[in-house]
């Protein structure tokens, strides 16, 4: 009929106008919920339902968010909705609205999509009329909601980049906190000042008032492992750190977030009831090197992961900033103690002769090389009113500055008693005393002292336990000087025998103490009495002084090097010329 045509002309022009005015409208906003709900509403008066939901999906949950509701007071805006796959791009009828929604009268669900991506969905109940919906009228909803799917998928995109914006905003913010605490950890050395540093930080960043830090670290023996160590603590009791607890936080490699302190597992439940409530590892060259616990936010909060970044970047700050002034503590120390040495050190050279004496028709020549800064070796050439020499040379047990201290000890005592008139048995046995009164029962000196005169060549000795000086006659004879008793410090009173020899021109008395026979190579072999006596030989017609050098030559090269001695080496070579 020409009237009805005319009507339905007017309805289609008028829905087409509706459309266009409408799809304007919403393609004008980025705003989603703006959107949505106009969506919704344009969808609600033009079928004439009382009953509708705007839902959003959320690709990282995979699920839906209630972002409007009309009629429906069952659900609520920003509930989340779990369904399964559904048809995209088609319209969902009654038979096929899934359960969690066909419960609350949604007859039709019109999927937003852009695309193969899905956005959402807008569920309608019925018809307030009870009747059917018209084939037009869902035409123009579909048309309508694809039309709408771009702005809303524009809204999306910005909604996304305004997060994110906000997320770089508050990475910068971060940043500019971290680089304004790591100027003010990087300022000082001072382990007082950076545990309140860090305090300050945690209080003014996090709104905590309770933490504590620990800070692993080895034990002053070399062979004691590393173990956890608290270094700040907070508002929680040191106490709690019991073996098993510093056992289990060594252990940990993840951090933990305790949102219910009376369900957590009993490993941890100490650190729970002094109110703690995240535990994190630091790492460092993939050890667990420090940890780092807080207590709960005081604004009841909990932990999110941008907080546990910045935690874990503070903490780190802080292990490195403590852990350098622990190395920087240790470096002055060290120091200090080097300048020690090399001053104990200076004071021990000058306690051995500084020029050896001029004794008619001898050659004398000699070395003392500590392993260390400060050695027990010792060595002494004394020369006597009446032209004769006292020679004497010794070895403390032991190394460093306890062996220097003995040997400065025994160096007093010989030069107390030189002046006096006694033999060389009464010599040796009064140093003997002296040493026993003067050493705890672990301390022992090899000593080997004798007198040389000039006017008849003959050689007085005692050898207190020493190694054996060789005795290298001219004509290939080798002799070794024995005679005399226990080293000194054994026992007092022990009785020291007197031995002599009489010395020819040519002949070499070689004294030295084990550190020449025992230097060690590369390989762990000893040098030996065997390469002592081989050298002296082959340099026999040398001077005393070339004699003396070659034998330093061949150990070095033996060892490799003068810094890798194992022990003090010391050595005295005399030669009879007359």
């Amino acid at each position: 009929m020409p009237g009805s045509t005319s009507h339905e002309q007017r309805t289609t022009r008028h829905d087409l106008r509706a459309l266009y005015e409408t799809s304007q409208m919403l393609s004008s906003s980025l705003d989603l919920e703006f959107i949505l709900n106009n969506l919704l509403l344009t969808a609600m008066s033009k079928l004439l339902v009382t009953r509708g939901v705007a839902l959003l999906y959320k690709e990282d949950e995979g699920c839906y968010h209630v972002l409007k509701v009309k009629g429906l007071p069952d659900i609520d805006a920003g509930a989340k909705i779990r369904l399964d796959e559904l048809h995209s791009g088609e319209l969902i009828g009654a038979d096929d609205i899934p359960e969690e929604l066909a419960r609350h009268q949604i007859v039709m669900l019109l999927p937003v999509a852009f695309g193969h991506r899905k956005i959402g969905l807008i569920g309608l109940g019925p018809k307030a009329t009870g009747k059917a919906f018209d084939p037009e009228e869902l035409e123009f909803i579909l048309s309508l909601v694809n039309m709408s799917s771009a702005s809303v998928l524009n809204s999306l995109m910005v909604e996304e980049l305004q997060h994110t914006n906000r997320e770089l905003d508050g990475k910068v913010q971060q940043l500019n906190t971290l680089f304004d605490l790591s100027q003010e950890f990087n300022s000082t050395v001072d382990r007082e000042k950076l545990v309140k540093l860090l305090a300050f930080a945690l209080m003014g960043q996090m709104l905590v008032n309770k933490h504590l830090f620990l800070l692993k670290r080895s034990g002053d023996d070399e062979d004691e492992t590393s173990m956890l160590q608290v270094v700040a603590s907070q508002g929680v009791k040191k106490e709690v750190c019991s073996a098993q607890v510093l056992d289990n936080l060594a252990g940990l490699k993840k951090e933990l977030q305790f949102e219910n302190p009376a369900e957590a597992p009993e490993e941890w439940r100490p650190l729970c009831d002094e109110g703690l409530a995240l535990i994190l590892p630091i790492q460092h060259k993939n050890e667990t090197s420090a940890i780092l616990c807080l207590g709960p936010k005081m604004t009841g909060q909990a932990y999110q992961p941008d907080d546990i970044d910045l935690l874990y970047a503070l903490g780190n700050l802080a292990f490195v900033s403590i852990q350098n002034s622990y190395l920087v503590e240790q470096q002055i120390e060290k120091e200090r103690l080097e300048e020690e040495m090399r001053l104990a050190r200076d004071i021990q050279e000058r306690l051995l002769p500084r020029e050896t004496p001029e004794v008619s028709g001898l050659q004398m020549a000699s070395l003392a090389l500590p392993s260390r800064h400060v050695g027990g070796d010792y060595f002494d050439l004394v020369a006597q009113q009446n032209g004769s020499i006292l020679i004497a040379i010794a070895d403390v047990t032991g190394k460093g500055v306890p062996a220097a201290l003995l040997m400065a000890n025994l160096q007093a005592c010989l030069h107390t008693m030189v002046p006096m008139d006694l033999t060389m048995e009464e010599f040796i046995g009064h140093m003997n005393r002296v040493i026993c009164q003067n050493t705890s029962f672990d301390k022992f000196i090899t000593a080997f002292t004798g007198l040389y005169h000039p006017e008849t060549r003959r050689f007085e000795y005692v050898n207190a336990g020493h190694n054996p000086p060789m005795l290298l006659r001219k004509d290939g004879a080798l002799e070794l000087l024995e005679e005399g008793g226990l080293l000194l410090g054994v026992m007092q009173d022990m009785p020291y025998k007197r031995g002599s020899v009489d010395l020819l021109p040519g002949d070499i008395l070689v004294s030295f103490t084990d550190g020449v026979t025992e230097a060690m190579s590369p390989e762990e072999e000893e040098f030996h009495e065997d390469r002592l006596e081989a050298i002296l030989r082959e340099h026999q017609n040398e001077s005393a002084q070339h004699i003396l050098n070659a034998v330093r030559t061949a150990i070095v090269d033996f060892t490799g090097s003068e810094t890798q001695l194992s022990d003090d080496l010391t050595m005295i070579v005399m030669k009879v010329v007359s």
